[in-house]
């Protein structure tokens, strides 16, 4: 696979998360530090929630930690975590490591093709990283949660006027697929190594990283 295989695609979607940078397991530590009384068996089934669920955003698995934690789940509770965890996280994120190659691939953007973000991460959240990192110039159009990814998509298709078969979507996560499955895009999976169940199962095209696309 080379950069031609990008190169063909009018339009292609980002996940951000584990495509972009390595920062799942930034993540996945910040989730777990949210209980500090939750006794193992809830960290691990916190942790390979979280694994198996990349695409999924904050806005609903935080009121399901806080039930397998037997806490509150109201509306201010689960603002006040919701709270914690973004600002343990987005210096986090920032300092992670970028996927091996993908800077330039993000770079090496062709003047008539469109680069898209998908993403979980809360829509302020995201804005704020891309700022930081001094990439947000490189897309046209930025999304984070409350939308939906496949909601994205379609608007993203509806706005300039593009056929499914033409873009691509790159994710890590069955809920990345699902969405390129809904929405007709082609889809690439970023394989983490975490060894989540729909890695185990998963038969189509599967990167590792970018290394060596130029």
């Amino acid at each position: 696979m080379n950069l031609n295989t990008f190169s063909k695609y009018k339009i292609i979607f980002w996940d951000f998360d584990g495509v972009i940078k390595d920062s799942v397991r930034v993540k996945l530590t910040a989730y777990k530090s949210l209980f500090p009384d939750a006794n193992q068996e809830i960290l691990q089934k916190i942790e390979n929630h979280h694994l198996e669920n990349g695409g999924m955003s904050r806005f609903k698995k935080i009121p399901l930690y806080l039930d397998w934690n037997s806490l509150p789940c109201d509306q201010n509770t689960i603002e006040v975590y919701q709270s914690r965890f973004a600002e343990s996280v987005i210096q986090a994120v920032i300092d992670s490591a970028w996927i091996e190659g993908v800077e330039l691939i993000l770079r090496s953007k062709k003047e008539n093709q469109l680069f898209v973000i998908v993403t979980g991460t809360p829509q302020e959240e995201i804005d704020v990283i891309l700022k930081r990192l001094d990439i947000i110039d490189l897309f046209d159009r930025v999304y984070g949660a409350p939308t939906e990814k496949d909601r994205a998509i379609q608007l993203t298709l509806s706005d300039w006027k593009t056929l499914p078969q033409d873009t691509l979507l790159i994710g890590d996560s069955e809920s990345d697929f699902k969405a390129a499955e809904i929405s007709g895009s082609n889809f690439i999976f970023v394989d983490n190594a975490e060894e989540s169940g729909f890695s185990k199962k998963y038969t189509g095209i599967r990167i590792r990283n970018f290394k060596g696309m130029l």
